[in-house]
Order: structure tokens, then C-alpha cells, then sequence
């Protein structure tokens, strides 16, 4: 017959092993799942439209002025162009990184050279009613439009510390122009320069930069 002191420890043995099997194996009914969560997140991150997006922001298609959004570097400013097309004015403001606000920098102009990519309305016209001399002219300045040329904008009402988020200048080429490719020869943003930024009018370079 077993000591008493011998069943009572069998007695609690017994519990503890088969607790210690139950918490090996989970509760019944459930498997354990220690990657749903993270493929979970991995896949929130890659669907497109989602919170992520690879460092780079949303903007609108267009300015606070309706123009071509052009951006600088990686998000670091923009610059928004506006062209009025029967003056032969282009603006460019100055905004900030989500091309929202005024961003005023330390530089007295900015230079573009501009490639015309269609015909003027003016050109057009002068091709249903002037001679064969006019119309050989009209050649030959459409040869001329697909050099590039330089147009210079200087800064509109700079502040007393010669910092200014507006430059506009104007050229006798952009009257009558509806889209043209372009690049800024340089821009100073904060102690950073970037050179040569290319761009498409009316489309600007958002949709480029962000991919």
C-alpha cells in the first residue's frame, strides 16, 4: 500500500505536467500565427495610395496659382509656372515642399532655357494667308524653335533681406505658346544648389520626380 506523503505528491505532479503539455501546444482549436502580423503590415505599406509612399509627398496637379508644379531636389521646394501666353510672361513662385506655401529665397533671378514644342497660334495662321515669302519665313522660325533660348526671370518685390518667392520675365518667343520644354539652369535652396531641373509645360515634372 503507497505512504500517504508519496500519493500526495503524485497528486500534484500530474496537474503541473499536463499543464506544461497545454501551454506547448496553445489553447485547443487554435494554431499559433506569428507572421500574419507582420505580412499584415508589409502589405499595407506596398498597396498603392496607402499612408507610405516612399518618402515622397502628394501634392495637387496644379499651383495655388493654376500652374505647372516643377520640384526641386527631393521635395525640398517647388517652383510653379505660370505663362501668359498672349503678354509672352512666364512667372515662376516659389512654394514650399508641399507646394502650398510662399517660400522666399535669397537669389536675385533665375534663367530657364526654353525648347518650343509646337507652332505658335500666330505661325498657324500665317500658313492660310500670306505668300510663299511669308510662309518660307515662317519655316525658318520654326526651325529656330527647336533650339533652345534663354529667358531670364528677375525677382519680383524682393524683401529687405533680397529674398523673394516670385520671378517673372518675358520673351516674344512664349506669345502664342501653349507647351514648351524647359530646364532651370540653377536654384539655390537653403545651402543647397541644384542645376539644371528639367521640366514639360503645362505638365510640369511631379509626376517624373515621383517615380
Amino acid at each position: 500500500m503507497p505512504r500517504p506523503e508519496v500519493r500526495t505528491a503524485a497528486s500534484f505532479v500530474v496537474p503541473l505536467v499536463a499543464g506544461g503539455l497545454l501551454c506547448l501546444t496553445g489553447c485547443p482549436g487554435e494554431t499559433p500565427q506569428p507572421d500574419k502580423t507582420g505580412k499584415a503590415a508589409q502589405t499595407d505599406q506596398a498597396k498603392p495610395g496607402g499612408d507610405h509612399d516612399h518618402g515622397h509627398h502628394h501634392h495637387a496637379e496644379k499651383g495655388p496659382h493654376g500652374g505647372a508644379l516643377v520640384a526641386i531636389g527631393q521635395d525640398d521646394a517647388h517652383l510653379e509656372i505660370v505663362l501668359d501666353a498672349e503678354a509672352g510672361t512666364l512667372t515662376a513662385y516659389v512654394l514650399d515642399g508641399h507646394a502650398e506655401k510662399p517660400f522666399p529665397i535669397k537669389q536675385k533671378n533665375l534663367q530657364l532655357a526654353i525648347t518650343l514644342e509646337h507652332d505658335h497660334d500666330e505661325h498657324a495662321h500665317d500658313e492660310h494667308g500670306h505668300d510663299a515669302d511669308d510662309e518660307k519665313k515662317g519655316d525658318d522660325e520654326k526651325r529656330d524653335e527647336s533650339e533652345p533660348f534663354p529667358l531670364m526671370l528677375a525677382a519680383v518685390s524682393p524683401g529687405e533681406d533680397g529674398k523673394a518667392a516670385e520671378f517673372s520675365g518675358q520673351s516674344d518667343e512664349l506669345k502664342g505658346a501653349h507647351e514648351f520644354e524647359a530646364a532651370l539652369t540653377s536654384i539655390t535652396i537653403g545651402d543647397s544648389q541644384f542645376k539644371g531641373v528639367p521640366f514639360k509645360f503645362p505638365e510640369g515634372n511631379e509626376h517624373d520626380h515621383q517615380h
